[in-house]
């Protein structure tokens, strides 16, 4: 509460420090920097006099001349005027202090200028008032070939198609310098309405934020629980066209990776190479972050450290370990995944595993990440557990006898190698990978006729990567999957990149024999731009 109260009065002595006083009379702020450069005049005079001819011997040196004095009545007054300032000023004044640097006053000047930051901004001079527009478009083509056996025993066959994965617009920014905000809607999402499949537009950030708290940084709104590194990081940044089977299976599913809640986060070491997240949710299961169920809640924390960073980032290793308590959406919940490539709308495209809807009333989960860069390579690696209690199947809307408690895991490794000279961006308070910014852009050089002469390369990365995913336990059984991932990236400029990525993967089936095992193949190109 102290540290409110002193938030409180640190702005309103900030505002009446530096308003105009009465009369056209200088402010504290003005009369402080005026006293400081008399007295250094002053200070160069008597230093001037201590350097003339000493007196005749046997007689003390005499400094009581009229700089002295002056100089001493002006200390005097300085020392009152310092006192008032600590009292009615925003900060001491800098010794070099002029009135334009005795201090700003968030909201005094709310005159913006225009600039591209990644996307359209505007913001003030000293960017307490901030808005950015932008947003992001993915736009996907996928071919697949899969067994027989595979496309027989699905709930829907692949098929080559052509999608637009995200169509988000967004609007953020800053006020009043330390609250933080954000609005996004996602255009693409799809729901079946009488058997019919529709795109519907629904939240994904969705919050407020206030900085620098007694508690660190405070988000209220939709947002993405901190649980699991691939998962914090932006759609926009992914290296892989999909995310591992855990994002689909465990943290985004059927409602798109976004919570409802409060969250607290910050740094904890003095160098920033730790960071901490902790929050509260209510447990949705659709995208429109929509729940009336009584007694529903999600408690999620994540603990970060970065053993070593350096050159910015050019060389790091990250640890972190992320954990969640969670009741169930009116006690069901189900476990199901996509591939690692998908070309069409949520509803109608094929799910290789999957456990059906299931009855149990809360479940843990526990998540470990390593991360590291060294250069043009980077690793990344995830494990995750699910627990679901008093599990139960479902026969029709029936809940079965209970099988007791079900174990589900999942994870992955990748490994990925720039072929220019460029390294993958990490952010301390996120403590997850962000945008790649080409050390060269590719672009057009033109000779005076408007031919082109030559082209900038761009940033280009190659990357493996295998992942894993169990749904079978306990005799509630969703299938067991194999995946490998190649991936191509051509990164134009910080704002558009192409990604190219095949995949194969092995499906085990949850059925009897070898009814629904095989082979998947699939192709995919993305063509991604976000401002």
């Amino acid at each position: 509460m102290r540290s409110i109260l002193a938030l409180g009065a640190f702005l309103v002595v900030s505002t009446f420090a530096a308003l105009p006083s009465r009369g056209g009379e200088p402010t504290i702020a003005e009369q402080l920097a005026e006293f400081r450069a008399r007295i250094e005049s002053l200070e160069r005079e008597n230093a001037e006099l201590r350097q003339s001819p000493s007196p005749p011997s046997g007689e003390p040196p005499t400094f009581a001349g009229p700089a002295l004095d002056r100089a001493t009545d002006l200390e005097l007054r300085l020392a009152e005027l310092e006192a008032q300032y600590a009292v009615t000023g925003a900060r001491e004044l800098p010794a070099d202090a002029t009135c334009e640097s005795a201090g700003h006053v968030i909201g005094s000047d709310l005159g913006m200028t225009a600039s591209w930051n990644h996307g359209f901004e505007v913001a003030t001079k000293s960017r307490d008032f901030r808005v950015h527009i932008g947003g992001r478009t993915q736009f996907d083509v996928g071919w697949f070939d899969a067994d027989s056996s595979v496309q027989d025993n699905l709930n829907n066959p692949y098929e080559d198609g052509a999608d637009f994965r995200r169509a988000r617009l967004r609007v953020d920014g800053t006020m009043y310098d330390f609250i933080e905000w954000a609005t996004e809607y996602d255009f693409v999402n799809a729901v079946r309405i009488d058997g019919v499949d529709r795109a519907i537009t629904a939240p994904t950030d969705l919050w407020v934020t206030f900085n620098d708290m007694p508690l660190g940084n405070v988000r209220i709104g939709n947002q993405k629980p901190a649980i699991g590194f691939e998962h914090l990081v932006s759609s926009r940044f992914l290296p892989f066209m999909e995310r591992s089977y855990n994002q689909d299976t465990f943290y985004g599913g059927t409602f798109n990776g976004f919570w409802p809640g409060i969250s607290f986060f910050d740094n904890y070491s003095y160098d920033d190479n730790g960071s901490w997240n902790f929050g509260v949710f209510k447990p949705t299961d659709n995208v429109f972050s929509a729940s009336a169920q009584d007694n529903d809640y999600a408690v999620v924390g994540r603990l970060t450290k970065l053993l070593w960073y350096e050159g910015e980032g050019k060389s790091l290793f990250h640890v972190g370990v992320s954990g969640m308590q969670q009741t169930t959406v009116a006690d069901r919940t189900i476990f199901r995944t996509r591939d690692a490539i998908r070309t069409g709308l949520a509803t109608s495209w094929p799910v290789p595993a999957s456990t059906g809807t299931v009855a149990g009333d809360d479940m843990q989960w526990l998540n470990g990440e390593l991360a590291a860069v060294s250069g043009p390579f980077t690793f990344q690696a995830e494990y995750l557990a699910s627990y679901l209690h008093d599990a139960a199947p479902l026969v029709g809307n029936v809940v079965q006898p209970s099988v007791g408690d079900v174990f589900y895991h999942g994870g992955y490794v990748q490994l990925l190698y720039f072929l220019t000279d460029d390294h993958n961006s990490y952010d301390k308070l996120t403590g997850v990978f962000t945008r790649v910014t080409p050390q060269e852009n590719f672009f057009v050089a033109r000779d005076k006729y408007d031919h082109a002469t030559g082209y900038g390369s761009g940033a280009w990365q190659i990357g493996v990567r295998y992942n894993y995913l169990d749904l079978n336990d306990n005799n509630l059984d969703g299938g067991i999957l194999h995946n490998g991932t190649l991936g191509l990236n051509w990164f134009l400029n910080p704002n558009l990149k192409f990604q190219f990525n095949y995949m194969a993967t092995y499906r085990d089936a949850p059925l009897a024999g070898d009814l629904g095992d095989g082979w998947i193949n699939g192709w995919g190109t993305r063509m991604a731009i976000d401002f």
